[in-house]
């Protein structure tokens, strides 16, 4: 299988948001890939029109922590 350019970097930028997420929280990065995989920033990362992977995973660790934030607001 042949990953085009795009989806590499959608890939490594997942990883990367993972460690940054990893590390203020200190947990895993395992874990903390877990938590992002599933959550909508990450789908809004892996969506081609969105062009959300010209963000730095900085940015997108930030993103995941404002939406984690409003589903805790809900609960």
């Amino acid at each position: 299988m042949k990953v085009n350019k795009y989806e590499y970097t959608m890939e490594l930028l997942a990883a990367m948001t993972a460690s940054e997420i990893a590390k203020r929280h200190n947990i895993s990065k395992l874990q903390a890939f877990d938590k992002f995989i599933q959550s909508k920033t990450a789908d809004m990362l892996f969506d081609d029109e969105l062009n959300f992977w010209w963000n730095g995973p900085d940015y997108l660790a930030d993103e995941y922590e404002k939406e984690m934030a409003h589903y805790e607001t809900l609960v």
